[in-house]
């Protein structure tokens, strides 16, 4: 294999859980926009059927992406050669079926933040500029220490 498809093939294997990882589906979105802010009985509701709408919408798209990843493992573990032409299609196939998956999620993400109220929405941007805040501290912190 070219070093190239050498470096896809690493990739794809790496990625191999990424498909296996739908069941948090929303969840991201939902955890991003509400830390921090408490919701209504009625809000948890209505999120929750956001939730529920998108993961059955994404569902038979997310098993399409698994079975074109599992074609490329599949020619990436046989034997013989096997070049970037070969496996073009199918990654192209497996990243519009994930740009899909990710415009389900978009959409789903600004369904729950029109549930917030500006009050609520305005304290979640507060506790995601402080996470953002800790985040760079942490990322600061882990840094080597310059040898000067």
């Amino acid at each position: 294999m070219r070093p190239t498809t050498m470096a896809l093939a690493a990739a794809l294997i790496a990625l191999s859980g990424v498909a296996g990882a739908q069941s948090g589906y929303g969840h991201h979105h939902q955890d991003e926009l509400f830390q921090g802010v408490s919701l209504t009985d009625a809000q948890r509701d209505q999120v929750h059927q956001i939730e529920h709408a998108g993961w059955t919408q994404a569902r038979s798209t997310m098993q399409q992406v698994r079975s074109v990843h599992e074609q490329i493992m599949s020619r990436l573990l046989a034997p013989g050669s096997v070049s970037e032409a070969d496996l073009a299609p199918l990654v192209q196939q497996e990243q519009a079926l994930r740009a899909q998956i990710d415009q389900q999620r978009l959409a789903a993400a600004l369904q729950m933040r029109q549930v917030l109220t500006p009050d609520q929405l305005a304290q979640a941007a507060a506790k995601h500029q402080q996470l953002e805040s800790l985040h760079d501290q942490e990322h600061q912190l882990m840094q080597p220490a310059s040898a000067e």
